[in-house]
């Protein structure tokens, strides 16, 4: 598989991403997956924006930890 990056679109089906085209992936080859802003429900953008703001405030607790102990 050439080096340069490829877009196959897809679906989620039973929470697992299933490629939508006909490119083979040879087996084992790494893909990210991008989910689309525009396709998110309301409900999932909040949730998602919620565990963003818990992940900020992780981090946060971290740097103050480690503040805190050098």
């Amino acid at each position: 598989m050439d080096a340069e990056r490829l877009i196959i679109p897809g679906i989620v089906k039973n929470g697992v991403a299933v490629p939508q085209s006909d490119t083979p992936l040879p087996e084992g080859v790494r893909v990210e997956i991008l989910v689309r802003p525009a396709n998110l429900t309301a409900e999932l953008r909040s949730e998602l924006e919620q565990w963003e703001a818990a992940s900020d405030e992780a981090w946060a607790m971290i740097d103050r930890w480690e503040a805190e102990a050098g």
